[in-house]
């Protein structure tokens, strides 16, 4: 089945009693059988006998949802057909020459009045000047009284330019206005009432046979829009139905991928972060499940190694599989050895991260001036880095990558391309030559990072806007394998205090 665009699928294995009637794609003799599903809508409906159902099915046109959705539809027909309706149109351009025209009469008889007020300032100044105390005088002052009566009478004339028509043609839009309004206020009511049934209708099971809504869920933020009809809900939701115990699960891409939120097809991806984080925690309730990956490792085995040390700084070996601070998981940082490996240093310690499946090269400061001095290098793009990797496929050009990063804020830890709110990110490449690595071409390529964006070099080498071949076992960005084949193999950089220039090299290990 051929899509034009790419789909994130799911397949559930599970565990099918012996007396258990079960409508599978494949059921072994094991007892095991699996069942798939797609993320949201396919070809814009659910009827796909070899998926399993949706949670909810409000595309079912005897559903609640879909008349109701009708009946907004005839809103919305409604309300834009009053408010483009052609008498209307016209009664507002109507309404608009009627004021213009007024307004118009109106400046018109202002400006006589002006104008007359300044001509009568200047007779009543010659009258006083050469007619003072007269009968001649008075008469004219007369004059210049009436005139300006007159004058302040047809600025009010102007006002009253239309009147009747304009009040007319205001209180009919106004009524119409009134109507729009009203429908309006309809509409939201119904669509906010309508999307607040559906989020009522969605009710997760779990191992234990709990339910929960989506209100449940979400008890303290807006609930995302699609919340429930990703894969790994609809498996389990399938699975606890039929009363069938889940054994494994998995997600994966298949078909084109859009630059922002690029996947490579056939790669294994976890749940999304926004929306079936909440769910898939009440869900897997019950059931024996391994660690979250994107946030459990095993703990690394290989210590680090101090390559150069003085008493101000260290520049250490870092395997792959250390994190360069603690976060959630207990999992070995690059934070607590130094303080192992050094009880005495204050500070930040940490000048620079690597990502935690990145072995390398890594600095340390042992003091917070040694900390303040390095970062100021970083900041300034004073040390030079030299990354080795192997990258998925063929690569034959050298260059530059100039790509903004940000946050994938659906699918943490992800990073995404971004050129309106991502950070700079630059990056240059030499390729050094072509291998192959379990059957598979690989390119083995020297990065040279101008910038320091977290994934920066794993983003710039998966995204179709860069080179578009992740780096050899990128859980994240590529393919699940043995390791990360990404290494800070090079570091230079100025001592902080005696000014030598140190450079340290190390070759990768892949």
């Amino acid at each position: 089945m051929g899509v034009d665009e790419g789909k994130m699928y799911g397949v559930i294995v599970v565990e099918v009693a012996s007396d258990a009637m079960l409508s599978a794609p494949s059921t072994s003799k094991s007892g095991l059988a699996f069942m798939a599903a797609y993320s949201g809508q396919l070809f814009g409906c659910y009827d796909h006998p070899w998926f399993v159902p949706p949670v909810v099915d409000y595309l079912d046109p005897e559903s609640h949802f879909q008349k109701e959705q009708a009946s907004i539809s005839e809103l919305n027909a409604h309300f834009e057909a009053l408010r483009t309706d052609a008498e209307i149109q016209r009664l507002k351009a109507q309404l608009a020459q009627l004021r213009s025209e007024r307004e118009a009469a109106i400046a018109e008889a202002k400006q006589t009045y002006a104008e007359g007020k300044a001509r009568r300032e200047q007779l009543r100044s010659a009258l006083e000047q050469h007619l003072p105390s007269t009968s001649e005088n008075k008469q004219w002052h007369e004059a210049i009284i009436r005139e300006s009566q007159h004058q302040k009478a047809d600025i009010q004339r102007a006002k009253q330019l239309h009147k009747e028509e304009i009040v007319a043609a205001e209180e009919l839009l106004a009524a119409h206005n009134g109507q729009l309004r009203n429908l309006s206020e309809e509409r939201k009511r119904r669509s906010e009432a309508l999307q607040q049934w559906l989020f009522d209708q969605f009710n997760f099971l779990n191992g234990r046979g709990e339910r929960r809504s989506l209100h449940d869920l979400f008890p303290a933020r807006r609930i995302p829009s699609g919340a429930g009809e990703c894969c790994a809900p609809k498996l389990l939701q399938a699975a606890y139905a039929l009363g069938l115990r889940p054994v494994a699960m998995a997600e994966f891409w298949w078909g084109p991928s859009s630059p922002d939120h690029y996947h490579q097809p056939g790669a294994f991806f976890p749940a999304c972060h926004s929306k079936c984080r909440p769910i898939l925690t009440h869900m897997l309730e019950g059931l024996n499940v391994e660690p979250d990956p994107a946030e459990h490792y095993d703990k690394a085995n290989s210590p680090i190694r101090v390559a150069w040390e003085d008493k101000y700084l260290a520049v250490i070996e870092k395997p792959a599989g250390w994190v360069s601070i603690p976060g959630k998981s207990d999992q070995a940082s690059v934070f607590d050895a130094a303080h192992r490996l050094w009880p005495d240093i204050e500070g930040s310690v940490i000048v620079h991260r690597l990502d935690m499946d990145t072995s390398g090269l890594m600095v340390v400061a042992k003091d917070a001036a040694t900390h303040r001095a390095l970062s100021l290098q970083f900041e300034r793009r004073e040390v030079s880095k030299r990354y080795i990797a192997l990258l998925e496929g063929s690569i034959n050009t050298s260059g530059t990558i100039n790509i903004p990063i940000a946050p994938d804020l659906e699918q943490l830890p992800r990073r995404k391309t971004d050129t309106a709110h991502g950070k700079e990110a630059i990056t240059d490449y030499v390729v050094l030559g072509h291998e192959e690595r379990d059957g598979q071409p690989v390119t083995r390529i020297a990065f040279f990072p101008r910038t320091g964006r977290t994934h920066q070099l794993r983003v710039h080498s998966a995204s179709p806007d860069g080179l578009g071949h992740p780096i050899v076992g990128d859980r994240l960005y590529g393919h699940v394998g043995d390791r990360l084949c990404l290494h800070a193999e090079a570091l230079s950089l100025r001592h902080p205090v005696t000014g030598e220039q140190l450079h340290f090299e190390l070759p990768a290990p892949f």
